[in-house]
């Protein structure tokens, strides 16, 4: 495994969460504005509704097929994680490639003394190594 596919998780989970926003954003648009049935203004009519729920079920697939693929990645780099020999490091390297938390939040699970730049310094030996 490299440290771009490790590292892939996290930005898989930002573009997640961008798809997220956006079906939120479409759920909650609002038609106010838009021509009452029997009302139509104009000759061509538009299904507004039809199209909005066409959306929110693209976007919600989008948003399962994205899940599919970081879990998929996810237990990629835990298998792989595992076959690191030293127990620091796989723990460094799984809260900072699967769990995503922050160089501070990694050192304060470790423990140890360590420190964010410790651990970021453990990271990027290892990382440079692979």
């Amino acid at each position: 495994m490299t440290k771009a596919e490790l590292e892939q998780i996290y930005y898989l989970n930002r573009e997640l969460k961008l798809w997220e926003t956006e079906l939120e954003r479409v759920r909650c648009k609002s038609l106010v504005g838009s021509p009452l049935p029997g009302n139509s203004h104009g000759s061509g009519v538009s299904d507004k509704v039809a199209d909005r729920a066409e959306r929110i079920i693209e976007l919600e697939n989008r948003i399962i097929a994205k899940r599919d693929e970081i879990q998929r990645l996810r237990d990629e780099a835990v298998e792989y994680i595992y076959s690191i020999p030293d127990s620091l490091t796989r723990q460094i390297i799984y809260y900072r490639c699967v769990s995503l938390m922050s160089w501070r939040k990694v050192a304060y699970e470790v423990g140890g003394y360590n420190t964010a730049e410790s651990v970021r310094q453990i990271y990027s030996r290892f990382m440079r190594d692979l």
